[in-house]
């Protein structure tokens, strides 16, 4: 038998340990499964995106609103004048100040209103609205917002989707 001496025993164990971890590495790639990759495509996120948009584009579609594919973004709040007797409707998340005149708290629940979030109450159907205080539709397309009661009509800040109507 022949002696291999110390050298080439050392080449032959890498070359076998560089097969080795040329195998595994090809092994690994073969199986690789990308749902577990942190990185995001942009299909995922367009799906996801558009998930996560369509109740709100349903809300807007409800309110008379045109949703076609976008939503708009609120960049603020939009200042409007109301009529006397006109109802101020919102979707979910909307913001209404009264800046003017005089209005009441309108929603179909007795025990449900409108989130003073200046005063941290909950405001019930005909309460007066207090000037100056945002207020915070929780949910939509129930009908919640404010009547317009001063002769004069009045001024409002709204931020969010909104619809004006005759009760």
């Amino acid at each position: 038998m022949k002696k291999i001496n110390q050298t080439k025993l050392t080449i032959i164990v890498a070359v076998i340990l560089a097969i080795s971890l040329s195998l595994s590495i090809l092994v690994a790639a073969a199986t690789y499964d990308s749902t577990n990759d942190p990185l995001i495509s942009l299909s995922y996120l367009t799906k996801y995106v558009d998930e996560v948009l369509e109740p709100i584009r349903a809300s807007i579609a409800a309110l008379g609103g045109d949703a076609g594919g976008s939503v708009p973004v609120a960049t603020g709040f939009e200042v409007i004048f109301v009529e006397y007797g006109k109802e101020i409707q919102c979707t979910a998340a909307t913001e209404i100040i009264l800046r003017s005149g005089s209005a009441e708290i309108v929603s179909p629940f007795d025990n449900q209103g409108l989130s003073d979030l200046t005063d941290g109450k909950d405001l019930k159907a005909g309460a007066s609205v207090p000037k100056n205080h945002n207020l915070l539709i929780p949910r939509g397309d129930d009908g919640r917002g404010i009547v317009i009661t001063s002769s004069d009509g009045a001024y409002v800040m709204v931020g969010g989707a909104y619809i004006i109507v005759e009760p």
